[in-house]
């Protein structure tokens, strides 16, 4: 075992998630690495969630239960509460796919002398009935990011020192705040692809419920951190974004065509 040992800090947020969350916590207090620090962010939920949570308080670092502004405020209170290497977001419903998952991305990160990203892969299952959908996998690709692609933000694993850089989550983004505090710094840091499925990811939530919100904000953040700068950018941006939609579902839409026809 190494001298030091870099200490992981998890940060799970939620609100009114009483079904899932005691899995998502589960998956998380039976990983095999011996440094971690697990902080519980509760927007004030009503539905028993928060009697979920404190059945496992004593092995929580700290947990709050309280109103929040969205999900990028929960996730900047979690930041400020934790201390350590490096850290992960993994919201309530979703949970960590094996109980090495951990030790195995930090043993990835060890080799690899420390990269300032980390991140393994994503399985997406059924939100209600756990059946696997599809696996997202993917390497790290620069031009991908800059056209939009995010690498698997539940299965993320950033340094401490990348928000000491670039600063907390904009609340002003309501779904793609991840994607915009990656485009701060990203294209700039050492980012590691893990081939391992790291996290488990259920369907449903608001990133998948809206596409068109989701490419918004996406574009919003691009320009803001000067990735997309004319608006001649932006359009073939928007372009390609419908352009991925129609290759997705391509039966959708040309019977969407036909019919206006």
């Amino acid at each position: 075992m190494p001298a030091y040992l870099s200490r992981v800090c998890i940060v799970t947020v939620s609100l009114n998630n009483r079904v899932h969350i005691d899995e998502t916590i589960r998956s998380v207090l039976e990983q095999t690495y011996p440094a971690i620090e697990y902080v519980v962010v509760d927007g004030g939920s009503t539905d028993g969630t928060v009697e979920v949570i404190r059945s496992h308080a004593s092995r929580l670092a700290t947990w709050i239960s309280e109103p929040d502004g969205g999900i990028a405020d929960a996730f900047n209170k979690g930041l400020r509460r934790v201390n350590g290497d490096y850290i992960l977001f993994l919201n309530a419903g979703d949970r960590l796919a094996t109980s090495d998952a951990v030790s195995e991305i930090m043993h990835a990160a060890r080799e690899a002398n420390y990269p300032e990203i980390v991140f393994g892969d994503c399985d997406i299952v059924d939100g209600d009935s756990g059946r696997h959908l599809r696996r997202l996998s993917m390497k790290w690709c620069p031009l991908a990011f800059r056209f939009g692609r995010m690498i698997n933000h539940p299965a993320t694993f950033t340094h401490a020192s990348y928000f000491v850089r670039y600063g907390e989550f904009d609340t002003s983004f309501r779904i793609a705040m991840d994607f915009e505090l990656m485009a701060r710094g990203i294209l700039k840091s050492r980012v590691l692809h893990v081939h391992t499925v790291t996290t488990t990811m259920r369907s449903g939530g608001v990133s998948t419920r809206d596409r068109e919100a989701v490419v918004k904000e996406i574009v919003r953040a691009l320009r803001k951190n000067s990735i997309v700068k004319t608006r001649a950018e932006e359009l073939f941006l928007r372009g390609y974004f419908t352009a991925r939609r129609v290759m997705r579902h391509p039966k959708h839409w040309l019977k969407m065509l036909l019919q206006r026809g």
